[in-house]
């Protein structure tokens, strides 16, 4: 596990806690940080889930990530060009 997945957990549960004091104390402001903290939380584990698929289709196929590499690199070289 990627430490952005679990970082990315932590954040969106600490969100949820805060959204939900902001909401007991009726305090908007504290629940939409809180939700702003979720969503964020969200999208740092989504990152570290990437980040952990793709470092697993490199251990399990490493040829098929080094042409892809080199597709990628020949297709940036080309933009670059223009």
């Amino acid at each position: 596990m990627k430490s952005e997945q679990i970082e990315g957990v932590a954040e969106k549960v600490a969100g949820k806690a805060q959204g939900a004091v902001g909401k007991l104390f009726g305090d908007s402001k504290l629940e939409a940080e809180g939700a702003g903290h979720e969503v964020a939380g969200q999208l740092t584990k989504t990152y570290g889930d990437a980040l952990n698929n793709v470092s697993v289709f490199v251990k399990e196929k490493p040829i098929a990530a080094l042409a892809i590499g080199a597709a990628v690199g020949v297709l940036i070289s080309r933009f670059l060009r223009r």
